[in-house]
């Protein structure tokens, strides 16, 4: 260890104006302190208080290590550090503590975030288990919440349990510990040697304990496991069961919750055993996951759950005069505020083809900018004004999509090409086919970055088969996507 290693201690000042409190807590890697935080440094008024998470310099796996070791799992370390930093500053939703800053302090990194006063799941657990299952419904609603909205830019938590879920004292779900979050972009960092498994022991996925890439869906593995605790009480496979408890999340399939706890419904016994599928491709999004959850949620007006719980995570869902999470996380890339035309009159065609040029060149030059938001605020505007049939309707879903695609947020660029081929594309001549296919094939990129590799390959294929059916123009143009989508999956087909 550093000698000079800085140690957080009471009444440090971080950053001009965050003073340091009392722990809370300490990990491996990383530390978090309560901090006032004042408006003007010291003598400032204070503001509610913050949570100050440090890189932990000083932890025991590091002291155990010879120098030039230490050296080098010390910059991982502080690169993973920022980037859940970045993580965190670009998610947005209430499920997701909020980033205020982050930074340096005598060469400790930290990060300023929005403090979550309450108790972590696994307290909760341990002291009201088994739940209402009205309760264990509001907790797993307000958490899919939360990860489909990571899941949309797209991140991957990796680290999904119980102690890294928060409950307020209002009620209210929080997923906290982004520490190995990692980005499903193709050219993230790989900050995991291999013979390295992250996660906790318990909570992991199949494909984490074969050391396998991560996607998406690795977290609603993870997340059924928690799902089935809060539901039964106990985890599908529980910890006590030493003996084989690799070999059971590999290849035994649990017992339906409803064996351990009455009145769980059938589809919700059928939803928690496909989220615990073996396979990633069996599972479903957590998208989905969401929308099948959300009915059997609390509502306002509901009577609150017996036997009480304090927290009680049904408050939030139920009392109409809190504020309730959004069930949708809007784009970060298209402001609600992007500059649209005025409500008060009809759309005028010339001008939204021409915003639709201005567009598609930005996107071109690879840097959307105002007219490509523009064009992401009118979709929906465009398609109850004039339909599903026009073409300039079909161009400004398309290049909306583009641009989100571009944008890396690829949950509502895939959302878009989905409801274009569904809805806007009905006839069946060689353009329309060659569109269909064009459109599948850049929806297959969103799902390549998900780790979503059945998509691509289903597109892939119906690609070859339409462009051999088209005139030489037209499957040249499809041809060369086609390649460059196959080019793509054959990489993360390589990928270990």
């Amino acid at each position: 260890m550093d000698a000079d290693a800085y140690t957080p201690e009471a009444g440090d000042v971080i950053d001009g104006r965050y003073e340091l409190i009392e722990p809370l807590g300490k990990g491996g890697m990383a530390q978090v302190w309560r901090a006032g935080n004042f408006t003007a440094g010291e003598a400032g008024p204070r503001c509610s208080d913050v949570a100050v998470k440090f890189l932990r310099h000083d932890s025991e796996a590091l002291s155990a290590l010879d120098p030039h070791e230490r050296e080098s799992e010390l910059a991982v370390r502080n690169a993973r550090f920022r980037r859940e930093a970045d993580l965190l500053g670009s998610l947005d939703h209430p499920g997701i503590p909020q980033l205020y800053a982050s930074g340096t302090h005598q060469a400790m990194p930290y990060m300023v975030m929005r403090l979550v006063d309450g108790v972590n799941l696994r307290t909760f657990l341990d002291e009201h288990s088994p739940l209402p299952l009205g309760t264990a419904l509001a907790v797993a609603v307000q958490a899919t919440m939360a990860l489909e909205c990571a899941h949309t830019l797209p991140v991957v938590h990796r680290d999904l349990k119980p102690a890294n879920i928060m409950i307020d004292s209002a009620g209210s779900v929080v997923v906290i510990d982004f520490g190995i979050a990692k980005p499903l972009r193709a050219d993230a960092t790989r900050y995991t040697a291999h013979g390295s498994t992250l996660g906790t022991r318990g909570y992991l996925a199949p494909e984490q304990l074969l050391e396998r890439t991560p996607t998406a869906r690795t977290d609603v593995y993870c997340f059924g496991c928690i799902f089935y605790e809060l539901l039964t009480g106990r985890p599908p496979f529980p910890l006590g069961q030493d003996s084989g408890l690799t070999e059971k999340h590999l290849k035994e399939t649990p017992l339906p919750p409803s064996v351990y706890a009455a009145g769980v419904p059938d589809l919700i016994d059928d939803l928690v055993l496909r989220m615990l599928a073996k396979r990633p491709e069996e599972r479903p999004t957590m998208t989905e996951v969401m929308t099948l959850l959300t009915p059997f949620a609390p509502r306002p007006g509901d009577a609150e759950p017996r036997p009480r719980t304090h927290p009680d995570p049904t408050a939030p869902l139920r009392l109409p005069e809190l504020q309730r999470p959004p069930l949708h996380h809007p784009s970060p890339s298209a402001p609600a505020d992007s500059p649209a035309p005025a409500d008060g009159y009809w759309l005028d065609q010339r001008e939204i083809e021409d915003l639709c040029v201005r567009a598609e060149a930005e996107i071109a030059s690879g840097k959307p900018g105002d007219s490509t938001a523009r064009v992401q605020g009118l979709t929906e505007r465009v398609r109850d004004e004039w339909g599903e049939r026009r073409p300039i309707v079909r161009r400004v879903w398309r290049t909306a999509a583009d641009g989100f695609r571009l944008l890396s947020d690829h949950g509502s660029a895939a959302d878009i090409y989905a409801t274009i081929v569904a809805d806007m594309i009905r006839e069946d001549g060689p353009t329309e086919r060659a569109e269909r296919a064009r459109i599948r094939l850049r929806r297959a990129l969103c799902h390549l970055s998900f780790g979503d590799l059945s998509t691509a390959i289903s597109a892939v294929e119906e690609a070859g088969r339409t462009a051999a059916g088209l005139p030489p123009d037209l499957a040249a143009e499809l041809e060369e996507l086609r390649i460059d989508v196959d080019t793509q999956l054959g990489a993360r087909l390589m990928d270990p």
